[in-house]
């Protein structure tokens, strides 16, 4: 990260888990050290509930309402954080989603090709209501939609705080635990009451695919076995393995994982779109800009779910940059392949 990058920290969890109150913490805090911080605080609904009270601390609060950052106001976050790097110049952007935003999405909408080498993910902390999580975390409780989203809260978290644990029996919060290792087992757990933990812990938290590569080292050179997906095989690469067919080798570990490629000139339009179309499942985001030979106008792509938007831009502006979001990515044979587009 070159010196006029921020680093971004993603607060999220459910509705009432403890998000703002972790935030009004966290910006106490800060305010005692250097450096310059902005707040984005996202509200699904027209009336902004906690941005006043996050205003008295002191810091430049962008106010994002009426809808998720990860979805219908995706394009209002972009904007908003092109207006913060070039009004403030932040060290710290500290991003508070709504209640019901996914992850994978919410790393979507901060990864626009414009701003990717002015950002660096620093991680993406849960805060984790455990009076409720059994609750909304149940099929028959919570809708199917819901459970996925409170799943991937904790599974693509890379810090989690255990909230509210006073409001529970010792045996019900073993089994929150439990299940939360059970999504997630490489994030560190922090059991608190009223998101109160040591907050430079906080702000130092590490990457989850940083943390994977660096154990990967240490068990390639150890020699010991790596194991190779952590709850996470599909049915039928479960009966490939038992035939003893190989199957496709899983990611390590749950991380959402971003890496962008420069383009040094023009690629072919056909090669480019099947490059595209190929890109493997674990590949959930790809987007950019990119120029097509013989054609003079900057094309602007994004491939999600199995589709892919080829259209042309006329501002000229933008980098030849390619962005791609995903898991257990293999990024020299994702850019072999774009390479071979020349």
């Amino acid at each position: 990260m070159d010196a006029l990058s921020a680093g971004v920290y993603i607060l999220t969890g459910y509705l009432g888990s403890g998000k703002t109150t972790l935030l009004q913490k966290l910006l106490a805090y800060l305010r005692n050290e250097d450096g310059r911080v902005v707040v984005l605080m996202n509200e699904m609904g027209e009336e902004d509930i906690d941005g006043e009270q996050i205003q008295g601390f002191g810091f430049p609060v962008k106010k994002l309402l009426d809808g998720c950052i990860c979805c219908s106001i995706r394009g209002e976050l972009t904007d908003g954080l092109k207006d913060v790097l070039s009004s403030f110049e932040p060290d710290h952007i500290l991003i508070e989603t709504t209640g019901v935003a996914d992850p994978v999405d919410v790393v979507d909408a901060l990864t626009h090709p414009e701003l990717y080498d002015r950002m660096e993910l620093k991680g993406i902390i849960s805060v984790v209501d455990a009076s409720r999580f059994r609750d909304l975390n149940s099929r028959f409780q919570s809708s199917g939609s819901l459970v996925k989203t409170i799943r991937n809260q904790v599974k693509y978290a890379d810090l989690l705080l255990l909230n509210k644990i006073d409001l529970v029996t010792p045996e019900v919060l073993e089994k929150v635990k439990a299940k939360l290792l059970e999504l997630n087992p490489h994030a560190p757990i922090h059991q608190t009451i009223q998101s109160d933990m040591d907050l430079r812990e906080l702000l130092s938290v590490k990457r989850a695919a940083e943390r994977s590569a660096a154990e990967r080292a240490r068990d390639k050179a150890a020699g010991s076995p790596v194991q190779k997906s952590i709850g996470r095989m599909s049915a039928l690469e479960k009966v490939k393995r038992s035939l003893g067919i190989s199957a496709g080798q899983p990611s390590l570990y749950n991380s959402i994982e971003t890496f962008s490629y420069h383009f040094t000139g023009p690629v072919d339009a056909k090669k480019f779109e099947d490059f595209l179309w190929d890109l493997p499942k674990n590949v959930y985001r790809a987007k950019g800009y990119v120029l097509f030979k013989g054609r003079e106008e900057l094309i602007s792509f994004q491939h999600t779910d199995n589709q892919v938007n080829l259209f042309p831009f006329e501002n000229f502006g933008p980098k030849m940059v390619a962005v791609f979001i995903g898991e257990g990515l293999d990024r020299e044979k994702i850019i072999a392949d774009l390479e071979a587009c020349y």
